[in-house]
């Protein structure tokens, strides 16, 4: 992995350098409007987690959900942030590590994790940065870790919202993460989801829809 550049990894995901490691969390707080964290917080509640919950936070990136989600569990609960960049595995870490969290290297489409281990799974931000071809395995995936009745949040990017702020939205993701970052807003989360054999949610609009949240069961 190049220390200043994006690439492509083998397995299909954005693999970040430093300098865009650096440059992720302000791009989501211009992205959010600078509400992100109280938005994590708010839908980390309405997980509605147990103590002793294994989580899975999927392209976890520097750690942001992974913390929030660390901090609503017990001492008996469990968080593993997966992600295929080092950069952001590094920041993710030295921004705090809590005894309940673990951060492994990986690509969200072949992870070294087991069978119908995970409670519940997190995916946000992290959809758009996986290669058309290689999202659907990665829901697969997700699947495949989550219990039967486990249940699920994802949230990224859409094709709403007012028509000057999407575009300005997706002119500076494609400069940050590719071109074929925008191309999650086709077919759409739900769809997705629903091809992985996941049972989604209707999709909550949110930051004047530029983004969506959508929910999901593993039946």
């Amino acid at each position: 992995m190049g220390a200043t550049t994006n690439t492509r990894s083998d397995g299909g995901s954005l693999s970040y350098g430093r300098r865009a490691a650096r440059l992720y969390e302000p791009f989501v707080a211009a992205v959010t409007f600078g509400r992100y964290r109280p938005f994590l917080a708010r839908e980390v509640v309405r997980l509605g987690l147990g103590p002793a919950d294994r989580v899975l936070d999927l392209c976890c990136g520097t750690g942001l959900l992974a913390r929030e989600l660390a901090r609503r569990l017990g001492p008996d609960g469990e968080v593993v942030g997966v992600d295929a960049s080092e950069a952001m595995l590094e920041r993710a870490t030295r921004r705090g590590q809590s005894c309940r969290t673990v951060y492994v290297r990986a690509e969200a489409d072949s992870l070294p994790l087991p069978d119908g281990h995970f409670d519940c799974v997190t995916l946000f931000l992290g959809l758009h940065e996986i290669t058309q071809e290689a999202r659907l395995p990665a829901l697969r995936e997700v699947r495949r870790v989550l219990r039967p009745g486990g249940r699920g949040l994802v949230l990224d990017f859409a094709s709403g919202g007012p028509a000057l702020r999407r575009g300005v939205v997706r002119f500076a993701l494609s400069a940050l993460e590719g071109p074929e970052a925008w191309t999650i807003t086709e077919p759409g989360l739900s769809v997705l989801l629903s091809q992985a054999g996941l049972r989604p949610e209707r999709p909550r609009p949110v930051f004047f829809g530029v983004l969506e949240v959508v929910g999901f069961a593993r039946l």
